[in-house]
């Protein structure tokens, strides 16, 4: 075998665990969210990967491992909207607010913080940002994303493990990495459009793709380009039940009857809307033609450093701007179960019942009310993530009891949290060192794993 053959196989060789079927059978114990219920001390019992079923009694599962909480049981988010390669970087703030996104990607203050670094990291150090940047999620209760680019000549087999990455890999559809049924486009202007897949128009016709996510609108309702962008993906065929438009800032309440007549979802990232363009979607106008809304981060720099984190944002602008438009459990199920119907997923993850599979996280907080104790929450209150039925994270005696033998334990907003190391195919603070020395290289530190407040 060349050498490059020998480093294809150890990339993968750490991902099998977790997207690979989990023999190991368990029920948990505490306070079960589910579409339907929230059921006190209830109980979920997994095997082989998946939820095989949810009951108020403890389950009779042979040889399984035993853990009771009275911790909250969510599912695990889905996040449609990330950039996941740039979540090495520390938060970058603005000096002033940009009219569109083309304005600020190419301000000298962007270049130097986050875009010239960037050029040499992503291909020369992948899969230890892949790993940085999932567990960064995991810990955060994601567990399925978008947006993770290919650089170029770069292999990303390592990819396959940890969270489930919807446009390379998931572990739905076997065991190779590359595309899969969500198309990820940057947007509908030229330079963008170069890079969309030729047929991608028949492709949402036919459903050979499940989605399309696409940013649209991205910058202040007062700047002609922005406002011009849906009319281009009306044009480009793109707007369509298997749409996903992403940020939407300038769209207007005309634009989302459009969106509702065609079935097309919004996705909106009010934390990085703010950042850059002092300007958010106005989810009122959505909310009141009817379309569906997801929450995601977008990105560390201007964004959230995860889908808890734009939780609590989003609160603060719908309790604000939108005079609490949202219930706390609406906001929650934009982060879970909207997404993963929009992405055409939600027959496998983004809820707890019978037949998904087991990607969930616990949280300690107040189980009497769990929709606003998950609005209040830190990663340092995510008490332990599962992809796949897998032990990924969470408290070292919670992992322990799941039998993870492989532990790195590490304080993350004041809390002790431990790490599957077998899982995530490595050590975070060894994987974080490599990554500091290299962007210390060019200038720039490592962002935190979490901010905590």
């Amino acid at each position: 075998m060349t050498r490059a053959g020998w480093a294809i196989l150890l990339l993968c060789a750490w991902a099998a665990p977790v997207l690979a079927a989990a023999p190991t059978a368990m029920v948990i114990k505490g306070t079960v969210v589910t579409p339907d219920a929230v059921i006190p001390g209830g109980w979920v019992a997994i095997d082989h990967g998946k939820i095989i079923s949810i009951t108020a009694a403890k389950p009779a599962l042979a040889a399984a491992r035993t853990l009771e909480t009275t911790d909250i049981i969510f599912p695990g988010f889905v996040d449609l909207h990330n950039h996941p390669l740039y979540n090495i970087y520390p938060r970058w703030t603005p000096s002033h607010a940009y009219h569109n996104r083309y304005e600020w990607r190419g301000d000298e203050a962007y270049l130097k913080a986050i875009a010239n670094p960037h050029r040499p990291m992503a291909p020369g150090h992948f899969c230890d940002i892949d790993r940085f940047v999932e567990l960064k999620e995991l810990l955060g209760g994601t567990t399925t994303m978008v947006g993770i680019s290919q650089p170029r000549d770069t292999d990303i087999s390592c990819i396959a493990g940890l969270a489930r990455n919807l446009d390379w890999f998931t572990g739905f559809y076997g065991a190779k990495v590359g595309p899969e049924r969500v198309v990820n486009v940057l947007g509908v202007q030229p330079d963008d459009v170069k890079y969309a897949p030729a047929s991608l128009a028949e492709s949402l016709k036919k459903g050979d793709a499940d989605l399309l996510v696409i940013h649209i609108a991205e910058g202040q309702r007062s700047d002609p380009k922005t406002r011009a962008e849906f009319a281009e993906l009306e044009k480009q065929g793109w707007l369509t039940s298997r749409t996903a438009v992403i940020h939407g800032v300038a769209l207007t309440r005309a634009d989302f009857a459009k969106m509702h007549a065609a079935g097309a979802t919004l996705v909106w990232s009010p934390r990085s809307n703010m950042e850059l363009y002092k300007e958010t979607a106005n989810v009122a106008d959505a909310a009141a033609e009817k379309v569906a809304i997801a929450l995601a981060p977008d990105w560390s720099p201007t964004g959230s450093t995860n889908m808890l984190a734009e939780l609590k944002f989003a609160k603060q602008v719908n309790d604000g701007q939108f005079k609490g438009l949202f219930t706390a459990k609406q906001l929650f199920e934009m982060a879970s179960a909207v997404p993963a119907r929009t992405a055409r997923i939600d027959d496998k993850v983004g809820a707890l019942k019978p037949g998904l599979y087991a990607d969930l996280f616990l949280l300690h907080g107040d189980a009497a009310a769990p929709y606003d104790a998950l609005l209040k929450a830190s990663p340092g209150d995510v008490t332990l993530t599962l992809v796949n039925g897998v032990p990924v994270s969470g408290q070292g005696g919670y992992l322990k009891t799941l039998g993870v033998a492989q532990i790195e334990e590490t304080t993350l907003c004041k809390a002790q949290v431990a790490i599957n190391t077998a899982a995530a195919g490595g050590n975070l603070a060894e994987t974080s060192a490599r990554l500091g020395k290299a962007l210390t290289e060019q200038g720039v530190s490592l962002a935190p794993v979490a901010e905590c407040d």
